[in-house]
């Protein structure tokens, strides 16, 4: 029998995909994150909250960045 897994938040498992999705190139420096609406549908949380904390995160780490009116960014961090 497996070992039972440890929960992980939801908003973690957000983070690790965009980070995921950024690596992969999927999502390159520039590109525009669909709004928390569609992300709360992708990754199927209730919750828009979940989305924007894991957001929250990502800006602080200097991952992403956002401008208000206009959305959440993916940032280049090649320099």
């Amino acid at each position: 029998m497996p070992a039972p897994r440890k929960f992980e938040p939801h908003y973690r498992r957000i983070i690790a995909d965009i980070r995921e999705r950024i690596a992969s190139g999927e999502w390159p420096p520039g590109h525009k994150l669909p709004s928390t609406k569609a992300l709360a549908d992708l990754y199927e949380v209730g919750s828009q909250s979940t989305v924007r904390q894991a957001i929250t995160i990502l800006i602080e780490t200097g991952e992403l960045y956002g401008h208000q009116g206009l959305g959440v960014f993916v940032a280049d961090r090649s320099s």
